[in-house]
């Protein structure tokens, strides 16, 4: 008699602590790290996460949603307390035109983790988003989910 494997079931927003990691500065651009922590049973993690930006009290979204960076999109495994990252790239939007950009102050960032249609809403303060839709341009990108934390 041969046992049978039980597969491991997709992650859940209800099965992780999702938080922004310490960002970092870099050429106009601020990068942050996405953590998707396991608070419960083993479960799968793969691909990408919906991010875009938020504001008031309705938590509407502001400008486009997170284009999608090129890349390899691996299935992650978690156990519970281990921890998958996407990294968000957010461009300074002063940087742009203000006419076609029509920058805007936002709340933060809401992230639907891969796969699902919960959202969690992560503050950030002090960020900037363009309202307007940017042909030709990426004011907001992330990258597919990758085993661990994103720390060097």
């Amino acid at each position: 008699m041969s046992a049978t494997a039980v597969p491991v079931k997709q992650c859940t927003t209800a099965d992780l602590n999702v938080k922004l990691g310490q960002g970092d500065m870099g050429a106009g651009n601020y990068f942050a790290p996405v953590l998707f922590t396991n608070t419960g049973a083993p479960c799968r993690i793969t691909g990408y996460p919906g991010v875009s930006y938020y504001t008031g009290g309705d938590h509407h979204q502001v400008g486009d949603a997170a284009a999608r960076d090129p890349g390899a999109t691996p299935v992650v495994m978690l156990q519970r307390g281990r921890t998958a990252t996407a990294m968000v790239d957010q461009v300074n939007v002063s940087h742009y035109d203000a006419e076609p950009c029509g920058p805007t102050p936002v709340t933060g960032l809401r992230v639907y983790p891969p796969g699902t249609t919960v959202p969690v809403l992560l503050p950030e303060p002090g960020a900037h988003a363009c309202a307007k839709h940017m042909p030709n341009q990426r004011p907001l990108s992330v990258r597919a989910v990758q085993r661990g934390t994103g720390a060097n």
